[in-house]
Formats: C-alpha cells, structure tokens, sequence
C-alpha cells in the first residue's frame, strides 16, 4: 500500500520563519523574490534542434532535452555542468501537475523548445527547479494557438530566493520526497499494465483453451453460429455538431471513444448525450438496456455491454439478441477475443473499418448456455474485483499527483493554502 511521504522533520527550517501543519507552511516566507534573470545566465544561442530522424543517426548517451524532458540521446554534448531546462514552448504551462522546470547536471544536448539557464554563483539549481515549478506561468506566456514563453517574459519570472544554505536544505529534502512519489508513481503504472496483461490472459484461456486458434474447436453440444443469426445488428450515426440543439441528455450515445480499451466492461454512459432531435437527425436507433456495443472503425473490437439505454455512432454497431440461447456476458468476452480478427478483415483506405456484412458472418462458437454462464460468472467476477482494484490505484494516483506539487510548493515558498 502506497502513502503520500511525511511531512520533512525539518519543516520549520524548510519553511524560514513559518511552520508546517498536514504540509503546508501557515506563514508568509522571510526571503525576498527576485526575477529569475538576475538568478541564471541563459545560454539559449548555443541551442541546436535534432528533429527524430536526425537524433536517431547519431546514436549515443547523451541526453537530448526537450521542452517537457528528455526526449532521445544523441552521440555528443552542446552542454555540460549544473544547468536548468525551463520550457518555451510546446510545454505544458497550464498543468500544475506537469513539470516545466528541469535541473540537469553533467553533457547534455538542447534543442530550441526549452530554455538552457546556468544558475550563477549563491544559486542552487536544484532549487531553482523547484521553485520554477511553483511559479503560476499564465501570466508570463504569450501566444494562443503556440504558447510560448519568451526569453524576456522568462527573464521577469519572480522566484523566492532563501539563503544558499536554505535553498540547499530544500532541494536534497524535495529531491528525495519527489524520488519517492515518482517511484510510486511508476509502481502503481507497472501494477495496472500488469492487470490488464492478466485480464487479457484469463479472457482469452476463457474462450480459446490451450492456446487454441480462433475460433476455436466447438465443444460437445456446442455450435458454430454467425453473428447475424444470434443478433441484430443496429448502426448509428452522428447529427451536426456544429448544432446545439442535437445535444442534450435524452438519449445516452456512445463512440469508440466511451467504450473499455481492455476487457469488456459495463458502460452507462457516453462522453456526449444526444436530445431528441438529435437521434432524430442522426437516424440513429436506441436500443434497449442489456445490448452489446461493438466498435467497428479507428479502432475495431473494444466492446462495452450497456447498462441503460443507448444509441451509437456510425463507429459503432450494436447487438441486440434474437433469443435466449446465449449469455450476453459471454458473448462480450467471445467478442473482445474475437477483435484480433475483426481487424484482420477490416477494410477502408483511410481507417480500419469492420461493415455490417462482415461483422455478420463472423463465426462465433458457442458452448452450451450452462457453459458460456459458468464461464461468464467466472470472469466476469474477476474482472469486477479488477475493475475495483483500478479504481483504488486510479484514486490513490490522483492523490499522489495532487500531493506532489503541493508539498513542493510549500517547502519552496513557505506560504499556507
């Protein structure tokens, strides 16, 4: 289990004459703030960009900087030293939850997207990129359509400034807490790619046993049925969306986009909800609750079961059963296997597409019901404790992300929130 780190132990010193509570200094800060131009020497005219293919012909170890990081390594520095790399443009300046700021020692290449500053004599760099990642950029950065931050805005920068013994103490703490919710960070990523590996596996075993290819060997008692014959197949459609008057909550709509990039999953609702003249214009039909959504363009076979409800987009088609003879929780699972070859037999010049017709007569075998409702209660279990799982990572990772840049903001700065 994961915990945001403590609060530092030395947090009256971290935070000048203030003092900590729950991580946040509850005084203003002793130190003054100076504009960033009388902290830094810019050595932006030294900067030569790489674009990939060129990087990529001069392999080697030295880092390549980027606006939001390290981006490639190239076979020779243009820098080296204690250096900080602060974004200019294509950086994400209206993210507090995103860096802007990087300290770097030792060879380095830049390319013309980040600013390349020394930190002069009584500057700790490591500091330095701290505090620039507190610093609200709004206000600084020119241009709408290309945020940039220009070399006379960055010069104007206000940054807290504590004395070098202070501003060295903050850096190691920070370094060492951010390390650690970095780490975190990255453990609760590899745990979740790791899920959906084991979700992927326990599906396919369900359906294909053995390692068998699709679509596999009909069971005793089982048959082989195409689509067309256990479903209906209803497509969608997309009215103006230009026109205000198409959207509203009267009818639940879903796209590729709405539906489980992974195992199948129960899907209530869609990003967009159409009104009713909506579903009108588009002449789209709204199918029942229980019917299965399949995704037939960019890209082919995510599939959702849904819970209300719906109609599609033309990127989807929906499934509505003929009888009683299959288990829709199954069939969700048979189809999400069944994605890899929709995708072999997608056509379209411009994207993947998967048409009525060849959605139609894709073969589906099917065991008996007793069968595919054992099979479907079995994984469908696991995928619910997954899917519960993810949800307490997903929270425990917002947490994270939020705590980082706050607790950064107070050892830097000293001031309450």
């Amino acid at each position: 289990m994961f915990f945001p780190p403590p609060v530092p132990h030395d947090a009256r010193l971290l935070a000048g004459d203030g003092w900590f509570q729950g991580g946040l200094a509850m005084t203003a800060p002793c130190w003054p703030m100076v504009p960033l131009g009388a902290l830094v020497d810019c050595l932006d005219a030294r900067r030569v960009p790489l674009n990939r293919a060129q990087r990529a012909g001069r392999p080697g170890s030295v880092p390549y900087h980027g606006a939001s990081g390290v981006t490639g390594y190239v076979d020779r520095a243009l820098f080296d030293g204690p250096l900080v790399l602060l974004g200019e443009d294509s950086a994400p300046f209206f993210d507090p939850l995103r860096d802007v700021a990087f300290f770097h020692d030792g060879p380095l290449w830049a390319g013309n997207h980040v600013h390349v500053l020394r930190p002069r004599a009584g500057v700790d760099g490591r500091f330095l990129a701290h505090a620039l990642n507190t610093v609200s950029l709004g206000a600084f950065v020119e241009g709408t359509t290309r945020p940039k931050l220009t070399r006379a805005c960055m010069n104007s920068l206000p940054v807290p400034c504590p004395p070098l013994q202070r501003q060295h103490m903050i850096a190691r703490t920070l370094d060492q807490h951010m390390d650690r919710i970095d780490r975190q960070l990255h453990e609760l990523d590899a745990q979740a790619a790791a899920a959906d590996e084991y979700a992927r596996a326990i599906i396919h075993h369900a359906i294909l046993p053995d390692g068998a290819a699709w679509p596999g060997p009909v069971p005793t008692r089982g048959v082989m049925r195409p689509v067309g014959s256990v479903f209906d197949i209803v497509g969608g459609g997309t009215p103006a969306t230009g026109n205000a008057a198409h959207w509203g909550d009267d009818v639940t709509w879903l796209t590729p986009a709405d539906l489980p990039a992974g195992p199948p999953a129960r899907v209530g609702r869609g990003a967009r909800g159409l009104s009713a003249a909506g579903l009108a214009a588009c002449r789209a039909t709204r199918v029942e609750a229980g019917a299965l959504v399949i995704s037939t363009r960019a890209p082919v076979g995510r599939v959702g079961m849904a819970t209300v409800p719906v109609a599609v987009s033309q990127g989807c088609k929906a499934l509505v059963p003929r009888g009683q003879d299959v288990d829709l929780r199954y069939a969700a699972l048979l189809l999400r296997v069944a994605g890899a070859e929709l995708r072999r037999r997608a056509g379209g010049s411009v994207f993947p597409e998967v048409d009525t017709l060849t959605l139609a007569s894709l073969e589906l075998c099917l065991p008996p019901l007793e069968r595919q409702r054992a099979v479907a209660q079995t994984v469908w279990d696991r995928l619910d404790r997954q899917a519960r799982q993810a949800y307490a990572r997903g929270q425990l990772r917002a947490v994270l992300r939020e705590y980082r840049p706050a607790l950064r903001l107070a050892c830097v700065s000293g001031h309450g929130m």
